[in-house]
């Protein structure tokens, strides 16, 4: 709890030396949240790796999912020898995801609770610890949101209701959420998740390739 407190604190540390520096809530949000990313970039990328490699897979998935779709223990031994042959291994993905997740989260939490002194506005938000009264922010939030699950989701590997709850559902929980929480908690999700689909594009995820390995006849 101590760890945990100390790095919510150096969060928002961060944040107030920012101000310091910029004479704007708005900007400090944008650096901290660029900062942020920029740290766990090594963590993000080994991710969007794994997505990658996890797209080129998936014909030879479903050839196999086919092929042994009535022999469980079949389908489940090829699969293991298709990851075995393309150097993956499935739990690789959850690893940076779950080392992020209490950087992420403690980012959240200062901006959540961050004592603003003044009138915090920012653009044309009358203040950042209360909702966008204009609904542009939440707006952006949910377009960025469908614009990372655009590019960073796999295609064709899921099913109809999968696509639903990601490319609708999700941007439009967001749009909510945005609607109540401070504008602060939303211009960091809006900021991060564009730096987020710079860093996808960069890597290449959602990009036709050549398969990582060939068909078993």
């Amino acid at each position: 709890m101590a760890i945990w407190n100390a790095l919510v604190s150096g969060m928002e540390w961060v944040m107030q030396q920012f101000y310091l520096f910029t004479h704007s809530y708005g900007l400090a949000i944008i650096l901290l949240t660029i900062l942020v990313r920029v740290v766990i970039i090594p963590l993000y990328h080994g991710q969007l790796r794994y997505m990658r490699k996890m797209q080129e897979l998936q014909p030879e998935l479903k050839r196999i999912q086919q092929k042994f779709k009535g022999d469980p223990q079949r389908l489940n031994q090829e699969t293991m020898d298709l990851y075995k042959r393309a150097g993956t291994n499935p739990l690789s993905g959850c690893i940076p995801m779950i080392v992020q997740l209490p950087i992420l989260y403690a980012l959240y939490q200062a901006l959540l609770k961050f004592p603003y002194h003044g009138v915090p506005s920012f653009l044309w938000l009358p203040t950042l610890s209360k909702p966008d009264p204009y609904f542009i922010l939440p707006a952006l939030v949910a377009i960025s949101t469908f614009w990372q699950t655009f590019v960073t989701m796999p295609r064709n590997t899921v099913d109809r209701s999968q696509q639903l709850i990601t490319y609708i559902l999700m941007p439009a929980f967001l749009f909510y959420i945005s609607m109540r929480y401070a504008s602060g908690l939303s211009l960091y999700w809006f900021f991060a998740t564009l730096f987020t689909v710079a860093q996808s594009y960069v890597m290449g995820v959602g990009r036709p390739r050549t398969p990582v390995v060939k068909a078993e006849k």
